[in-house]
């Protein structure tokens, strides 16, 4: 559960923020009662960064593996318009 912090107390103590991002937590800053920002350990959100890169790298490779073996087809613009087009007049 993130931490919720108006941003006039973080600016006040800086610090009383850190000890809740040094333990792994979020915290969300308000501004005027609603959140506005989000903090979090640098080295917790680079890890997690890194791990999103290597999804998006993974989820391309399965893709084109998937489209080397025939199970995929490219389409082109035009080819998708017109299907969206049918699949939205079927409905």
């Amino acid at each position: 559960m993130p931490q919720i912090v108006p941003v006039s107390d973080f600016r006040a103590d800086v610090k009383s923020v850190a000890k809740y991002t040094d333990c792994g937590e979020v915290v969300v800053l308000t501004q005027n009662g609603r959140p506005r920002w989000a903090m979090v350990d640098y080295d917790e959100w680079n890890a997690s960064a890194r791990e999103q890169e290597r999804m998006i790298a993974r989820s391309i490779l399965e893709t084109e593996t998937r489209e080397a073996a025939g199970e995929l087809s490219v389409l082109s613009a035009d080819e998708w318009r017109a299907r969206r087009a049918r699949w939205r007049a079927e409905r």
